[in-house]
Parts: structure tokens; C-alpha cells; sequence
């Protein structure tokens, strides 16, 4: 019988493929920043998964072929520095038609995925690829995001076909993979800062003063930052006032913090941190705005300059 058995092996015609657990490729998401993170999904991918084959096998899987892979992890997903979490899923293509449930044996020799992949029948060794997508919503500190997951392949398949197209053989084996996942989660805001408007008068002291005026920041998770106000584009070199200008005449101003007199401006104790906003002053809220007050007011010091329209722009920068 030993003898007839190598005969038929060897008949012109015949295929093979054998199948094996390998290293895995790490999927690194890249660095995004809190509020993407917390928004829209992101997608990254690993070209090898774990499982790998030599190719020749020249058939199509039948319902009696299976390619189990089964994903746990000790984490639920993504922890980061301060224990925060980033949910993900994983899919068994390159949409998200297929997913994975950890702890739940998923058959890639269904939905067709082995055979588009053409791990069987390709003249050299493929690999499984897998992708993933973040979970919309996680509200997190910066910082890097790490979990390992270990994936159980288990597989039993035709793995030789003869010139009669016979089934010579099957392959079955098993064997676990480790994955590493990461994501590193910049800081970030979203700034509301409407614009000043002093309205119009016909000398520079009958302007009235702008009061009440708010900046907006949700900025992430836990970050201690601070918030800084340029001199805009025409500052006076000596003595550092903004000025509007229209044409090539200019009208003083300046933005106070709160509703006091200390210039709010770019530089050391000039710049206002997290911990002095007047609303939910503190480290950033991710989800929740901080408000921080101002004041603006037209310097009376100085001479009324023609009629005009008169402008600037200050940019606002926030420092972590």
C-alpha cells in the first residue's frame, strides 16, 4: 500500500499546498490626533496575520475546508498611559463586511476571502492579511496605545489534489500567533473664538469697550496647555500696542484678560493656561469646553485717525 501510495503522488497533474503559523507584521495606526480619534474611524492594516501558505493547491475551497482564526486579548482594546481605552475591530477584508468577535472563531475559507486572496493558489507563499478600524467616540488622553492580541489558527483543508482532481490528502494543523496593535494620540482642540467688532463712532473716545466676550477650547483629555493671543499684524514696536490699520493710518487696541486690565498676549505670563479659564478651569475635558473671558477696548490716548475701515488679525495659539 506504501508503494501505491507514492505512485499516485507523483502523477503528472497533482497540487499541493501546506500551511503554517508565522511571525506576525505589528499594525501601527500612526499619530492622530484626539479629536480624529474621537470622530471618524481609522483604518489600518497588517500584511501578515499570522497564517501562511505555499500556494499550488489549483482548486476552489469546499464547505468541508476551514481556516479558523480565533482572537483574545487580556485588554478590550487599546489602554493607554492614563488607563483610558480605544475600541477597535477587526475585519477579515479590506471593508467592513467581515468582522471579527474576539473570543469567536472566525472561518476564512467562508465568504470567499481565502480564495480572493489567492493563498492557495499562488506560486509562491502568501500571508493573511487583516484590517482594522477604530471605534467611533473615545473621548482619551494623549499618549501611545498598545494591546497584544493572540490569534489561534486552526485549519483542516484539501491540501492534495490529483491528475483525476482526488483528493489526496488533508492538512490539518493549528498553532498561535501574537499581534501587536498601537496608536499614538496627539493633542488637540477645537477653538471657538468669534471675532471683534467695535462697532463705529466718530472720535476715538466715544468707542465703547467690548466686554463679555468669550474663547472656546475643547482641547484633549487631560492636557494642561496654554493659550496665547498674537500682537496682530501692526504693533507698535515700543510699548507693543495692536493697532487696526486702514490705508496707512492705524487705531490702537488692545484684548485684557478676563474682565480686567493685563494685556493678554503670546509670550510667558502674557499667555493664559487651562487653569485660569473661567469655565471648567483645569487640565482639558476632551468632550467639554473650557471658556476663557476677554475684553477689548480702543485706546483713548491717542489721535482719531481719518474715516475708514479699520482692521487687524490676531492669531490664537495653544501650547501643551
Amino acid at each position: 500500500m506504501k508503494g501505491l501510495l507514492l505512485l499516485t503522488l507523483c502523477l503528472p497533474g497533482s497540487a499541493w499546498a501546506l500551511c503554517s503559523v508565522t511571525g506576525t507584521t505589528p499594525v501601527a495606526f500612526g499619530s492622530v490626533s484626539s479629536i480624529a480619534v474621537r470622530t471618524t474611524s481609522q483604518s489600518s492594516s497588517t500584511v501578515n496575520g499570522g497564517l501562511s501558505c505555499t500556494g499550488s493547491l489549483l482548486s476552489l475551497l469546499t464547505t468541508n475546508d476551514h481556516f479558523w482564526a480565533t482572537v483574545t486579548s487580556s485588554q478590550s482594546g487599546l489602554l493607554g498611559p492614563t488607563g483610558d481605552v480605544i475600541g477597535y475591530t477587526i475585519y477579515a477584508n479590506n471593508s467592513t463586511s467581515y468582522p471579527l468577535t474576539r473570543g469567536t472563531a472566525y472561518d476564512f475559507a467562508r465568504n470567499g476571502i481565502i480564495d480572493a486572496l489567492g493563498l492557495l493558489g499562488s506560486v509562491v507563499p502568501k500571508s493573511v492579511p487583516l484590517y482594522l478600524g477604530t471605534t467611533i467616540g473615545s473621548n482619551v488622553a494623549a499618549g501611545v496605545y498598545t494591546e497584544t492580541l493572540s490569534i489561534f489558527w486552526n485549519w483542516n483543508y484539501c491540501s492534495g489534489i490529483g491528475a483525476l482532481g482526488v483528493c489526496l490528502g488533508r492538512d490539518i494543523s493549528s498553532g498561535t500567533a501574537t499581534l501587536t496593535v498601537n496608536l499614538t494620540v496627539a493633542n488637540d482642540c477645537t477653538i471657538t473664538a468669534p471675532n471683534i467688532s467695535f462697532g463705529s463712532a466718530p472720535v476715538v473716545s466715544a468707542f465703547t469697550p467690548v466686554t463679555g466676550q468669550t474663547i472656546n477650547l475643547a482641547c484633549t483629555k487631560g492636557s494642561a496647555y496654554t493659550v496665547g493671543l498674537s500682537d496682530g499684524q501692526n504693533p507698535v514696536s515700543v510699548g507693543g500696542r495692536r493697532r487696526m490699520i486702514s490705508g496707512s493710518n492705524y487705531l490702537a487696541y488692545d484684548i485684557f484678560k478676563s474682565a480686567g486690565t493685563t494685556r493678554w498676549g503670546s509670550v510667558s505670563s502674557a499667555r493664559r493656561a487651562s487653569s485660569d479659564a473661567e469655565i471648567n478651569p483645569g487640565n482639558g475635558l476632551g468632550t467639554g469646553s473650557q471658556v476663557f473671558n476677554y475684553n477689548a477696548k480702543i485706546y483713548t490716548d491717542q489721535a482719531t485717525p481719518p474715516a475708514g475701515t479699520y482692521l487687524d488679525n490676531v492669531i490664537l495659539d495653544v501650547g501643551f
